[in-house]
């Protein structure tokens, strides 16, 4: 199927931030009017071939923008639809992040080391939707 394609990662630990951004109401509130879905606050970070990166600019992109609290700005983030197993998620590229380029994000509506047992270092595969 054309519209189909599948990314294979290693599951890694992130830098602790993703529960942090992922709790904040504006990026909560966004997300869920522009991807369907309340996520989970937290991601799951994954490590890929830093070439499969570019498979991303095949998809559509949906924005989530950012926004000022007080006197500091959060930065917006390019979201891709995706899913792993039967798990219906985003991948999120951060527009400020400080990831290295072959480290993706998904979010989705639950905690997803729990609801498919994965720990880090396990092979999972996701597949991005048109």
């Amino acid at each position: 199927m054309a519209n189909k394609k599948i990314i294979s990662g290693i599951v890694v630990r992130g830098l602790g931030e993703g529960t942090y951004f992922m709790s904040m109401p504006d990026y909560q509130k966004e997300i869920e009017e522009k991807l369907g879905f309340k996520t989970y606050p937290g991601t799951l970070n994954l490590r890929i071939d830093a070439k499969k990166v570019n498979l991303l600019r095949n998809f559509k992109k949906i924005i989530i923008d950012g926004f000022k609290q007080g006197n500091k700005t959060f930065g917006g983030v390019d979201c891709y639809r995706a899913k792993i197993k039967d798990i219906n998620g985003a991948v999120i590229i951060p527009h400020t992040s400080k990831h290295k380029k072959n480290i993706i994000e998904f979010i989705a509506s639950v905690h997803l080391k729990s609801e498919l047992k994965l720990k880090d270092g396990d092979k999972i595969s996701m597949e991005l939707l048109k």
